[in-house]
């Protein structure tokens, strides 16, 4: 023991060169499981592997995301994990990942969510979730593929153009702003579905009090 005390005190060259060579090793493999690890869990499989996300699948399979003229296709993890390469998109890819799929490896595992009608009635919740999340980061993940200046505005529509134009010289909104429901059907709002039921059945009443006695 005290052999290895006074080796750590004092390491000759080789052994420092050991312990930097091994330091190194060792940073070099974590660095790699890491990253594959990263890159796996952004896999498509991955993300579908869980009964909760078969409906919001397949509304991505009939998206323009899903399947385009271009034949380019945006995966779960390219529109839900921000994008970058500065060492702060790489901090905040690893803490949206860590937090959203904690999130949803924990309702998975403790069944908030049997089957797909008790995950439609938290859908609203859940799209605010997402939206408000996308909106804090400023639509960076929509970003990483839609640019402005690599936008041809004479071939998109009048409209379209007009507001994509007002909207990179002001810089007050984000992708999400105005395009909720691209990949995903977007619920309807509870309270505007209770204010529905609300009116068709006041429609209903005030029908049968008018209806004459037989």
């Amino acid at each position: 023991m005290n052999t290895l005390l006074s080796w750590l005190k004092r390491p000759s060259q080789r052994a420092l060169g050991v312990l930097l060579g091994a330091g190194f090793l060792a940073g070099f493999v974590f660095f790699v499981v890491f990253h594959f690890t990263m890159s796996a869990t952004n896999s498509m499989d991955i993300c579908i592997s869980c009964h909760e996300m078969e409906g919001v699948y397949q509304e991505y399979t009939k998206s323009v995301h899903f399947r385009n003229r271009s034949g380019v296709r945006a995966t779960c993890a390219d529109c839900h994990v921000p994008h970058g390469k500065t060492f702060g998109d790489w901090v905040s890819k690893f803490l949206v990942k860590l937090e959203v799929g904690s999130k949803d490896i924990f309702h998975h595992l403790v069944g908030t969510y049997p089957d797909a009608a008790a995950f439609e009635k938290k859908r609203w919740d859940l799209a605010q979730n997402v939206i408000a999340d996308m909106k804090k980061r400023g639509s960076k993940e929509c970003r990483a593929c839609h640019m402005y200046t690599a936008m041809d505005f004479d071939s998109q529509a009048k409209s379209a153009a007009k507001r994509h134009q007002r909207t990179a010289e002001s810089g007050d909104k984000s992708c999400i702003d105005c395009h909720t429901g691209i990949a995903h059907t977007m619920p309807e709002d509870p309270a505007d579905v209770a204010a529905k039921a609300k009116e068709e059945a006041e429609k209903a009443a005030k029908a049968k009090e008018a209806k004459p006695a037989p």
